[in-house]
């Protein structure tokens, strides 16, 4: 579990560490991600996918993370990140292979999904058969 939580906050962070900088500098998140925001519509649309969807998987992720019991919220999350990866993967296939950077992203979101999901879905709880009437 302390590797689900850890994997939720770091995704938290780096969500909301994006989104700030989208803020403050979007042409430069823009060209980062290939995009261009070259006109009001272009940075509208960067701060709101960038700054105001991005700080809600921020705030989903480091509620889960802080919050364990939550267990939904966390595979919400964890989810959230396998969707994304593959997005990327079926532009591989698609559309040819990115850049390093946008491979690497893959395979980390991969891995964080994995990390996210695994616990929850790799143990078996027992649950007591139900006793007969007699």
């Amino acid at each position: 579990m302390l590797l689900r939580r850890l994997a939720l906050a770091g995704s938290g962070l780096t969500f909301g560490s994006i989104a700030l900088a989208a803020v403050i500098v979007p042409e430069t998140v823009a060209r980062t991600y290939g995009l261009s925001a070259n006109s009001v519509d272009g940075l509208s649309e960067i701060r709101a996918v960038f700054t105001g969807f991005w700080l809600s998987l921020a705030f989903a992720m480091l509620t889960a993370a802080r919050r364990p019991e939550q267990t939904l919220l966390g595979d919400a999350c964890g989810v959230m990140i396998l969707l994304q990866a593959l997005g990327r993967v079926t532009s591989f296939v698609l559309d040819g292979r990115p850049s390093l950077p946008f491979l690497g992203a893959m395979i980390g979101e991969l891995i964080t999904a994995a990390l996210i999901l695994y616990p929850r879905f790799s143990t078996t709880e027992s649950t007591p058969a139900p006793q007969a009437r007699s």
